[in-house]
């Protein structure tokens, strides 16, 4: 059974990151923007736009970035930039990352839900959110976006 850690992001890490989007589709569904590829300074640049940056190991090696970003103004909490190494695609390793970063917000942040963005056309962030726990929300969602959300605490 591997075994998965969660860490607090080391810019050191940015370039190995940046690499891991190889196409400007990939980069579309990552950032919402046109610009491939992504650059290593654009990685680094996300935590200053976060309030916290992770990366997930499994036996050691980072396999995994996201980032979660706390809105005052609105009182709620984002989970983003959710990324995986090519090699480790399709294995449920966003999930386990989704999961963590949310047991981290349960844990430290005593945010009631938790929410995360994604783009319509990507069945893989789709997927990968439900799994995790969270469900769309249409009264947010938008044609281009949606928006999903998952209860932090039990009712």
């Amino acid at each position: 059974m591997p075994y998965f850690e969660l860490r607090p992001f080391d810019l050191a890490e940015a370039e190995t990151v940046a690499h891991w989007v190889t196409t400007p589709d990939e980069f579309w569904k990552l950032t919402g923007a046109q610009g491939f590829p992504l650059t290593a300074d654009q990685v680094a640049a996300w935590i200053y736009e976060t309030n916290f940056a992770f990366t997930l190991r499994r036996d050691g090696d980072i396999v995994a970035y996201g980032d979660i970003i706390e809105d005052d103004v609105e009182g709620d909490v984002e989970i983003q930039h959710v990324i995986v190494a090519p090699d480790m695609r399709r294995a449920g390793v966003a999930s386990v990352l989704m999961s963590k970063l949310c047991a981290f917000l349960t844990e430290y942040h005593k945010y009631p839900d938790v929410w995360t963005r994604v783009g319509r056309d990507n069945e893989a962030a789709i997927q990968c959110a439900l799994g995790a726990g969270f469900q769309p929300d249409q009264t947010l969602s938008g044609e281009r976006y949606l928006w999903m959300k998952k209860s932090l605490y039990a009712e």
